[in-house]
């Protein structure tokens, strides 16, 4: 009897420690940027760390009213540049936006998760963007327009 108590006490505690693990978000790569009617962006603001460094977030809202937010980053600089963010929706999704390299002239993008939103939501996102170890935030909400 006494076993069965130790392995069951055993097999209780191998479950907790699995399902306590804490969730880590999704670790994305930055890919290249083309806008069309479906993309409804923030203006570009310049980065505190730099007058240089230009980024702004972007919802795009499809015909089946699924919506993914981008945060979009843009080096006016001379020299390449190391950047990182990280993308919050209010329609469920997290992502962190993985360290890299940023050329001179380049414009990429963090693309967030797609997620239905329904026909009248209200779209909104926090957006990251850390360059020189300077953490920026934009807080953005946009209605639907349907």
């Amino acid at each position: 009897m006494r076993l069965k108590k130790v392995a069951l006490v055993g097999a209780m505690a191998g479950a907790l420690a699995f399902t306590a693990s804490p969730a880590s978000a999704d670790e994305v790569k930055w890919k290249a940027v083309d806008t069309d009617s479906t993309w409804h962006c923030t203006k570009y603001y310049d980065h505190k760390g730099s007058k240089n460094v230009f980024f702004k977030t972007c919802n795009v809202i499809n015909a089946a009213n699924y919506a993914q937010t981008v945060l979009v980053v843009q080096n006016k600089a001379s020299v390449t540049i190391d950047i990182e963010g990280e993308i919050t929706t209010n329609f469920g999704g997290h992502v962190d936006c993985a360290p890299s390299p940023l050329g001179a002239g380049a414009t990429r993008g963090c693309y967030g998760p797609s997620k239905y939103v329904g026909p009248a939501a209200i779209v909104g996102n926090n957006a990251r963007l850390n360059f020189n170890g300077i953490d920026e935030w934009l807080d953005e909400a946009m209605k639907r327009q349907g």
